[in-house]
């Protein structure tokens, strides 16, 4: 083996898996950010190559911000806007962007040397081509959620919302589960496999949850019944569930959202609890299963007190709480897959690094 050849190693794999997920969380944060500050449709066209660069002349500044001023945006939401204003929230759009494309490239550039020197093996293979696709498309709905907002009116759609976010999550959740795959583990106790299906449908009730985040957070539904447990002076107002058919209440009405999204945190948080107490009590856990299922009690726990904060404050810290609850989200879907995977046996084929 050459010295060249020597470089590539699973370590190597595993720091550039390590710097995928890191810049996720980067983009989640700064994304959360942009959303938050209004500043997602600054941009009204999408250059993958040629819109690296950034306004550099003032008379460019004033070409984009003339572009700005023929949307709805600008003519609804921000007429009156001076330049300085625009240039605010064209950054944070700007940034996002920029962070969008170094994630691809990160995805991208890697797995196509590490392809080229044959060192992943034909699991690594899939899985690392499966990773370059999805964030390919997580690019491309980023842009498809953008044009819902350039048009009549000015409010990108929360299921496009919904798809980019849960995208996001997903390019996390492979590079996080390719990190677990190749990280050293301890023998699993037939005890605690049957955990495992538990572990997979909160996990799956978790991604529920976020989607429903994700529709509360684009239909601006937590700004109404700022209150906890009850919505107001009730427990089921009689403003929810009004639509027709019903089912649309499910997803198109934001009060209705909003009650589904701080309940179905409600279950997932008493659930996984529950799932812990029986499983600690079992004896079945060896140290590793131990550790993280007492990482993701914390964790849950901490999201839900968070979501409830995030409500009751939301109108006092409309930016900063909503960004955290969103990140703890991440987090929160890392422990559970964590979790999920001590409770089963890798594939021996798989290579391990310490």
């Amino acid at each position: 083996m050459s010295g060249t050849d020597s470089m590539i190693t699973p370590r190597a794999v595993l720091i550039w898996l390590r710097c995928v997920c890191f810049s996720v969380v980067v983009i989640l944060v700064v994304g959360g950010i942009t959303r938050l500050t209004g500043s997602g449709l600054s941009m009204v066209d999408w250059r993958p190559v040629m819109g690296v660069l950034p306004p550099l002349s003032e008379t460019e500044w004033e070409e984009v911000f003339d572009q700005y001023k023929a949307f709805p945006e600008y003519k609804k939401v921000n007429i009156g806007m001076n330049i300085e204003g625009f240039k605010a929230i064209f950054f944070w759009e700007y940034l996002h962007r920029i962070l969008g494309r170094i994630v691809g490239l990160l995805c991208l550039l890697p797995y196509l040397w590490f392809l080229w020197r044959g060192r992943l093996g034909k699991s690594m293979n899939i899985k690392g081509l499966c990773l370059v696709i999805l964030v390919g498309s997580q690019g491309l709905m980023g842009w498809y959620m953008v044009k819902s907002g350039l048009v009549q009116n000015p409010e990108v759609s929360h299921f496009r919302l919904a798809s980019h976010l849960g995208l996001a999550f997903a390019v996390f959740g492979l590079a996080w589960w390719m990190i677990l795959g190749l990280s050293k583990n301890e023998p699993v106790n037939d005890g605690s496999l049957g955990f495992r299906s538990i572990a997979i449908g909160l996990l799956l009730l978790l991604c529920l949850q976020i989607i429903y985040g994700a529709f509360t957070s684009g239909m601006k539904a937590g700004y109404g019944y700022n209150t906890y447990p009850k919505m107001g002076d009730d427990w089921v107002p009689e403003a929810l569930f009004g639509l027709s058919p019903f089912w649309q209440n499910l997803v198109s009405d934001k009060f209705s959202v909003q009650f589904i999204h701080r309940w179905l945190g409600s279950a997932l948080t008493l659930s996984t609890i529950c799932m812990g107490w029986f499983a600690i009590r079992s004896g079945s856990l060896n140290r590793l299963q131990t550790r993280r299922l007492y990482c993701l009690i914390a964790l849950v726990l901490t999201q839900f007190s968070l979501g409830v904060l995030t409500l009751l404050f939301l109108v006092n810290l409309p930016v900063l709480l909503p960004a955290v609850h969103q990140l703890l989200a991440l987090f929160l879907f890392a422990a559970f897959l964590a979790f999920v995977h001590s409770l089963g046996k890798s594939p021996t084929s798989v290579p391990r690094v310490a």
